[in-house]
């Protein structure tokens, strides 16, 4: 496992059954692993957007107030689902083939 020295650069250090690990080991492809899907980060992706949606209709469109949060709820209702499941499936297909794939030999 890596760790930082006192300059800011990192060590090659043994895990705890004293053997060095590759950089970047336990990890997905390229260094990354994701996260399991969530409706917390799908709802703050939401939000987010709704943000961006009110910002938009508001100052750009200027279109009228009432039209604009009828728009922004029913475009949250669809947007925080839609996401989450998104997620879900690219997920899923993250795990499928990675289970499927060589592991090194050990």
């Amino acid at each position: 496992m890596a760790q930082m020295n006192s300059e800011g650069g990192s060590e090659d250090r043994d895990n705890d059954a004293g053997e060095a690990e590759a950089p970047g080991a336990g990890k997905g492809r390229f260094g990354y692993n994701p996260r399991p899907p969530s409706w917390g980060r799908a709802a703050i992706g939401g939000i987010a957007f709704v943000t961006f949606w009110v910002l938009l209709n508001l100052l750009v469109l200027k279109s009228s107030t009432p039209y604009t949060w009828i728009g922004v709820g029913v475009a949250f209702v669809f947007y925080v689902p839609f996401s989450y499941y998104s997620d879900r499936w690219l997920y899923r297909r993250y795990r499928a083939k990675n289970a499927e794939s060589p592991k090194a030999a050990s």
